[in-house]
């Protein structure tokens, strides 16, 4: 009633069970989580006047001055203290992006863009 009765009433280990199990794991199922597009949300500080609303399609543009948001030729706002990646991004892509506005702030001052 020692060890070697435990091991052969039980059989294999629970690890020599799970051999290969780790890898059947890893592969895909049907409900993998790996995106496609990459979107990003940044916070654009709205002129005073401006009118919005959720869905909106809006034109996020690099310029000397910074990042700027326009809806066709009407400047709208501008992107406070942009990241790197987002400025890099925008000037390999022409320096144009397209945006669809998620969200107005509560006060109409600020608006949450998110950027494809």
């Amino acid at each position: 009633m020692g060890l070697d009765y435990v091991r052969a009433a039980t059989g294999k280990p629970w690890k020599k069970r799970w051999n290969g199990g780790l890898n059947r794991l890893k592969q895909p199922t049907l409900f993998d989580l790996t995106m496609s597009e990459t979107a990003r949300t940044v916070t654009v500080e709205l002129h005073p006047g401006a009118s919005l609303h959720a869905g909106d399609i809006l034109i996020v543009e690099s310029s000397p001055a910074g990042i700027t948001v326009s809806d066709g030729l009407r400047s709208i706002g501008s992107v406070p203290n942009p990241s790197a990646d987002l400025a890099a991004t925008l000037q390999s892509s022409g320096g144009y992006a397209e945006g669809t506005l998620e969200r107005v702030g509560l006060f109409g001052d600020t608006g949450e863009i998110s950027i494809r």
